[in-house]
């Protein structure tokens, strides 16, 4: 039978259970982090939108202080004085600055107190006077020209409020050089006068960027990005941007992104950055607060947390790739070659051995694979060897049936021609040993009944009676009902038997008795043959020993002829063949003492037997 080949071999799986576990968690490391960095960047929005209001309510707040602020000078009739006021004389500019310091500090101050208010920069006159609070040597025709160049004046405005953007200060003679406190957001609002029934001047407010800057630049919470306010058209008022203010304009893109906007919250993509754009603007003058967040600043830690972690997966996925290697090296490799070598085996090469490589387990495995395969060709030709010892005895034992045959016929003419003759001693002889080789062939069967057995083993000791005459006597101590119920081996008995004679009768002075006994140990059945015949010293009892393992030498069966020559190795070399017992005849002497040979044999009975018999076939 052909094994079916696996495509997926043990590199494969491991290989594909490797990238799918590192695909998996970086999956789920990826949709943790997006999931964190959207909550992030969604919960920043809500902090933004709020700082913008917070900003946008501070800007309100100052704009309105500018309002009341012109709204109490409106009515106050000190004013008029000094409205009404021309300095035409040859020391006018002296006076007109005499006047611009009483005015400022009899009537602008007089309104705050606590001095924390805004103030008028300058009062510019329907009559061309200007009351430069900021800088009162600093009121010639170079500001107000510049002041009728932004349309202070402008009928068009009435009594609104109008703001300019972010310029530069030009109501000063002299900066600061901060660009903070250079900028300013100028404010204009046209007066009104109910008692002259025309407009007499204009309300100058100068609010310095710095001004603006530190009345919301607290509320805000956490800034990572560019905070912006701009009008209605765009234009720059102020920013936490300082290099923005500096340039006093807003840069035009923005511009275009603030004024074509769709929503108050969105995003912006600016030099492939991405921006969070979140803008609020104010009910009272229009300014727009506009919040410009890089997506970076607000998932910049998350990002590089998440950049860290995926380098830390990247070298972890190398480090595994490094030791997956060093593995498959180490482990795989020693393991296919054993698959190899175990396929090779399973197709009938029992010499497909390994070579031991790898470390501890994988080399033990393979020293094992080796050893086992090893036990497996000695088991085989064991077997085989087994097999042949077998079918070789067994061709012995038929081939031994032949002479049998033979002297019975033989034996039973001389049973007959000695009656004739008037010798029956003669005749009961042959009749014993023509019973003897009846009974040796039993009709080709190996396993026999103990009975059979012993009636044998009886015949031969009927046959050394007309030698020995009365010189010993068989004590056979063994129950009827027992020997009927068991099988042995044939001729197993008679060898033992025979050794008895061959090494305790000669130059014995006393009968000799020889007793078999018969018990039953678990599985086993053990037979006793004893004898108090001469015995064996050491080196006798040491070399009938190794006859029973190894048998006897041809000089050996030279100097003992009067053996039969199936002798003690044959019983135990049968035994052991065909029932697998090691050591089955054990034999212990002692010279003047006697001999015991003891017999280990299976159990056999009637309803076993034959199915031990062909297990021992």
């Amino acid at each position: 039978m052909k094994m079916k080949e696996n495509r997926w071999n043990l590199k494969k799986r491991i290989i594909a259970g490797y990238l799918s576990l590192i695909l998996v968690i970086t999956a789920i490391i990826s949709i943790l982090f997006i999931h964190t960095r959207n909550t992030m960047q969604e919960e920043y929005m809500r902090q933004a939108a709020s700082s913008m209001e917070g900003v946008i309510k501070d800007v309100d707040a100052l704009v309105r202080e500018v309002y009341a602020v012109s709204d109490s000078l409106t009515s106050n009739p000190q004013l008029d004085e000094f409205l009404d006021r021309e300095y035409t004389q040859p020391n006018g500019r002296s006076v007109k600055k005499a006047d611009t310091i009483r005015l400022y500090n009899q009537i602008i101050s007089s309104n705050d107190i606590l001095q924390q208010r805004q103030k008028p920069g300058a009062i510019y006159t329907a009559k061309g006077v200007l009351f430069n609070f900021k800088d009162a040597n600093y009121d010639g025709d170079e500001v107000i020209h510049r002041l009728e160049e932004l349309d202070v004046n402008s009928k068009e405005h009435l009594m609104r409020f109008y703001w300019y953007p972010l310029q530069d200060n030009f109501m000063v003679s002299r900066l600061y050089g901060e660009p903070r406190k250079d900028k300013i957001i100028l404010g204009a609002r046209r007066v009104f006068s109910v008692w002259k029934a025309d407009y007499v001047c204009t309300h100058i407010f100068c609010i310095q960027e710095q001004d603006l800057y530190n009345a919301y630049w607290e509320s805000i919470v956490e800034p990572k990005g560019d905070i912006y306010i701009v009008d209605q058209q765009g234009s720059l008022i102020s920013s936490s941007r300082e290099q923005a203010v500096a340039a006093g304009v807003l840069e035009a893109e923005l511009k275009q992104v603030i004024l074509n906007r769709n929503s108050d919250e969105f995003e912006w993509k600016k030099d492939n950055k991405e921006m969070q754009i979140c803008i609020r603007q104010s009910e009272v003058n229009g300014w727009m607060a506009v919040a410009v967040i890089p997506v970076k600043s607000i998932t910049g830690e998350v990002d590089a947390l998440y950049g860290r972690i995926f380098i830390v997966v990247i070298l972890c996925m190398l480090f595994c790739c490094v030791m997956l290697l060093y593995l498959y090296h180490t482990f795989i490799n020693p393991i296919n070659e054993l698959n190899a070598a175990m396929m090779e085996v399973y197709s009938g090469n029992l010499n497909a051995y390994v070579k031991e490589s790898g470390w501890h387990e994988v080399a033990d495995m393979m020293k094992y694979f080796n050893a086992m395969l090893n036990s497996i060709n000695v088991h085989v030709v064991e077997k085989l060897e087994s097999d042949r010892k077998k079918k070789q005895l067994e061709l012995d034992v038929l081939m031994g049936q032949i002479n049998p045959h033979f002297l019975y016929n033989t034996l039973e003419n001389i049973v007959w021609k000695s009656s004739e003759a008037g010798h029956p001693e003669i005749g009961r002889m042959a009749a014993s040993l023509g019973r003897m080789y009846r009974l040796s062939i039993s009709s080709g069967k190996v396993i026999v009944p103990l009975r059979q057995e012993i009636e044998h083993l009886m015949a031969y000791v009927k046959i050394q009676k007309n030698r020995y005459e009365d010189s010993f006597d068989l004590d056979l101590r063994m129950e009827a009902e027992r020997v009927k119920k068991y099988y042995v081996l044939k001729i197993l008995l008679q060898p033992i038997v025979e050794n008895s004679f061959l090494y305790g009768m000669e130059g014995l002075t006393h009968k000799m008795i020889i007793r078999l006994k018969m018990r039953e140990t678990g599985t086993h059945l053990e037979i006793r043959i004893m004898d108090n015949g001469i015995g064996m010293d050491a080196s006798q009892l040491a070399k009938v020993r190794e006859q029973i393992v190894r048998g006897r030498s041809p000089e050996e069966m030279k100097e003992n002829r009067r053996s039969t020559g199936i002798g003690l190795q044959n019983v135990s070399e049968r035994i052991e063949l065909y029932f697998g017992i090691k050591n089955p005849v054990r034999i212990y002497s002692k010279k003047n003492v006697g001999t015991l040979t003891i017999l280990t044999l299976p159990v056999l009975t009637a309803e076993n037997m034959e199915n031990r018999e062909n297990r021992g076939k």
